[in-house]
Order: C-alpha cells, then sequence, then structure tokens
C-alpha cells in the first residue's frame, strides 16, 4: 500500500474498530456482573430476613412466620424462591409449589453461588449453611434471572448499534478530515505540474510544514540547476564572441605575415571560426532553459523550426508530428536532442530535412531524413563515435551525435542510422512519406 492517505485510513479504522469492540465487550461485562451483584446482594437481604422469621416449635420443627418475608415469595412462580434445609427438615417457599431443587450439603459457614436452567427460568442461586439455636441449617435463596437478561441482551443491541453507528460516524468523519488535510497537496501537485510546463520556476512556500523542507529543497536545487546553466550557456556565447573580436583582429593582422603561411594561417582562422559560430548556433536553438519542464511538441518544436529555418533560409525543413500530448521528457534534452539531428541533417543535406514525430503504444517515435548522400555500413558505425567526422569540409566538431545517443541512452532508447524507407512507405514513426530521403536517423524512447 503506497498511499499514505490509505494506510492513515485504515490505521484508524482499525483502531476505532479495536477500542469500539474492547468497550462493547467492557460494557457487556460490567453491566452483567453489577446487575447480578445487585440481586446476590438482594437475596443476602433475604436471607437475613429468612433467618428472622425462622424459630422452633414445641416439637422442635422449624416453623417460618412468613410475616417476616416478602410476599413475592407466596405468589406460584413468580421468581423468586427459598427452601430451608437441617437434617430432618426441608421448608419451600409456596413460590416452588411442586419443584423441589437439590440441596448440596455443605459445612457451616460456607456460601456457595451458581446457576441453573429450570424450565423456561434461569436461576441465581445463593445458598449457605448456618448455625442456628445450635442446628445446622443450609439456607437457599434463588431467584429468577431470565428477565434481567433479556435486558441485557437488548442492551447489548442497542449499545452495538450506537457503537456501529458511531463507528460509521467518525470513519466519514476522519475520511473528511484527512481528506481535507491532503486536499493541501493538490495545490503543490498544480505547482510541479505547472513548474513541468514552464509556467512558473519555483514552487510556492504556502504549503504544510511536513512538507516544506521537501519543497525548498526542490525550489533550491531548481535555482541552482537554472543558474548553472545559466553561466555555462552565457558564459559560452560570452567567450565565442570575445574570440570572434580576436580572430577579426588576426585576420588583419594575417597581411603583415609571409606569403608562404598566409594561407595555412588563414584555413586555421576559418576553422577556429566555424566552430565558434557553431557554438553560438547550439545557444540559439537551445533557447532558454527550463529545468524539470516536460517535452510538448506543440509548444516546444515550432520555436526550434524558426530558428533553424533562419540559419538555414536555403533548406527546407518539413515537420510531420503526430505527437500533440506532453510527453514523459525532459524538454531540455529533447530540444537539445532533435536540434543537433536537424542541425545536421541541413548541415549534410542538399535542400531537403524531413523531421516526423509520432506516438505507438509505448515508445516516442523520431526521425530525421534529408536529401544528402547515402550513408554506407562502415561510415554508420563510425558516425556515433565522439568526435568522429565523416566530411571535414562541413564545419563542426563531430560531437553532435555522440551527445545525441547519450540523451537516448539516458531514456533507455535506441538510435539507428540508414536510408529512408521511400515513397509511400510506413517508417517506423508511423507517417506515410511521398519523399526519398537518401539519409535517415531514427530514434525510439520508450515512454516511462
Amino acid at each position: 500500500m503506497n498511499s499514505i492517505e490509505q494506510r492513515i485510513r485504515y490505521s484508524l479504522i482499525l483502531t476505532l474498530l479495536v477500542t469500539f469492540t474492547a468497550l462493547a465487550v467492557l460494557a457487556n461485562y460490567g453491566v452483567k456482573q453489577l446487575s447480578r451483584d445487585f440481586v446476590l446482594t438482594r437475596l443476602q437481604h433475604d436471607s437475613d430476613s429468612l433467618i428472622r422469621a425462622m424459630s422452633l416449635s414445641q416439637e422442635a420443627h422449624w416453623v417460618i412466620d412468613t410475616h417476616y418475608m416478602p410476599v413475592i415469595y407466596q405468589r406460584v412462580k413468580s421468581g423468586h424462591y427459598f427452601q430451608v434445609v437441617s437434617s430432618d427438615q426441608r421448608i419451600r417457599s409456596r413460590s416452588l409449589w411442586d419443584q423441589t431443587p437439590a440441596v448440596a450439603p455443605q459445612a457451616v459457614g460456607q456460601s456457595v453461588v451458581q446457576l441453573d436452567d429450570v424450565d423456561q427460568e434461569r436461576w441465581l442461586i445463593w445458598q449457605q449453611s448456618i448455625e442456628l439455636q445450635d442446628r445446622q441449617v443450609t439456607l437457599w435463596i434463588a431467584e429468577d434471572i431470565a428477565p434481567l437478561e433479556q435486558q441485557w441482551q437488548r442492551f447489548t443491541a442497542l449499545l452495538s448499534a450506537t457503537m456501529l453507528v458511531a463507528l460509521i460516524i467518525l470513519v466519514a468523519l476522519q475520511r473528511y478530515l484527512i481528506r481535507k488535510s491532503f486536499a493541501q497537496l493538490t495545490d503543490l501537485e498544480q505547482a510541479i505540474n505547472q513548474l513541468k510546463q514552464g509556467e512558473i520556476k519555483a514552487i510556492s512556500a504556502s504549503v504544510p510544514s511536513e512538507i516544506k523542507p521537501l519543497t525548498n529543497e526542490i525550489n533550491h536545487l531548481l535555482e541552482r540547476l537554472e543558474q548553472r546553466t545559466s553561466r555555462s550557456r552565457t558564459a559560452m556565447g560570452n567567450l565565442a564572441h570575445e574570440l570572434k573580436r580576436q580572430l577579426q583582429q588576426l585576420h588583419l593582422l594575417s597581411s603583415d605575415l609571409p606569403d608562404h603561411v598566409v594561407q595555412q594561417y588563414r584555413s586555421t582562422l576559418e576553422q577556429i571560426s566555424r566552430l565558434i559560430e557553431r557554438e553560438l548556433k547550439r545557444a540559439r536553438i537551445a533557447g532558454d532553459s527550463h529545468p524539470g519542464r516536460r517535452f510538448n511538441p506543440n509548444d516546444d518544436l515550432p520555436y526550434l523550426l524558426e530558428v533553424l529555418a533562419k540559419i538555414y533560409p536555403a533548406m527546407a525543413i518539413k515537420a510531420d508530428i503526430a505527437a500533440t500530448a506532453e510527453l514523459p521528457f525532459d524538454r531540455d534534452d529533447m530540444l537539445e536532442l532533435i536540434g543537433n539531428l536537424l542541425d545536421n541533417a541541413c548541415k549534410y543535406g542538399a535542400s531537403k530535412v524531413h523531421l516526423r514525430l509520432s506516438l505507438s503504444d509505448s515508445a516516442l517515435l523520431l526521425s530525421v531524413s534529408n536529401d544528402g548522400t547515402e550513408i554506407t555500413a562502415s561510415i554508420q558505425a563510425q558516425l556515433l563515435s565522439r568526435g568522429v567526422r565523416t566530411d571535414e569540409s562541413i564545419e563542426g566538431s563531430g560531437l553532435g551525435l555522440s551527445i545525441c545517443q547519450m540523451i537516448i541512452a539516458s531514456y533507455g532508447g535506441e538510435l539507428s542510422i540508414g536510408p529512408d524507407a521511400g515513397a509511400g512507405a510506413n517508417d517506423r514513426s508511423g507517417v506515410n512519406s511521398d519523399d526519398h530521403y537518401p539519409v535517415r536517423f531514427s530514434v525510439r524512447l520508450p515512454l516511462r
């Protein structure tokens, strides 16, 4: 169970169930015990009245003056009964009628409490042996507690129903309170989604204190990442511009060099100038950094295509984008990947570049094709090596494809190189192509 809300909810429900069950058992036991103790106390009081009512006749037989005993003992099946048993005599209350319950012999001073089911009655019996006028007498007094037990059952049922209703109300209340408490996290979820969309640059500090350290750390990391990326790009741009200015001065100074080294000197300067232009171009393609933002083809690719169209005005760049929803890939990674592939296609293509992007059930399918010279199998293996270039006449450092390969590998994807499928064919990206492109770079990124 990964949900904190569910764990808290189930824990509280279990706690309430255990607590209510324990209270119900305790209440039922307490009421029964108190009721039986009350009945036993009443039986003992009646035994005192019975002792007072006993006397010996002239024939040395025990007689009981009924005026000292409650009237209820005189009514048949009244639920209140007594017996007086001696060695040669047994006196029964009128309420026993034709019943003669057994009375077990016992020592003087010993008392016994027991329950006995007789017919449809449940007797609570108190029995004690005493010595009265130098004779041993056993007093047996009983009361039918069946009506009392029925009241216990009604009380237990009412108590159980009340506790069940209370439990349902408390569970509903705690569920409402938990959801209300966790609803505060909805704002955090919305803030994270806005962060992915690039609508905000930091998460609001108005969050519960329990998760405030987490949001503070996220904001700190985002700020540091943005600062580092910005400093890196700014430093790269400043360095490129500064070197460009120094190269212009070196070009001016080349006129003072001997004729036999001027050509080689200027060729070297041109190569350095192309590298600087490449880095400036890559910075323009990447645009502003948005750490943590998800990639949305509809929002992010138009800007990239617009920049490339300005850099390569003679190149016809066509884009077929079938994936329109937000994708689970970092925006900066995807712009660098697609930007490098398109930049490479524009440099080595003749006049046309085709970008295709679509979704399968489990992956993002991307391909970049151009109408340049077809790549042989031996060169295809070399292209993915860091710093390897197949055409030294084209500006570049040879690092673009290896950077693409590292980005693709970080997402567990695949990069392949080969010719386009041809006219009318359905390529790996799922988009029909009516043009033939000799060169195609295909990328497959699994959706996480």
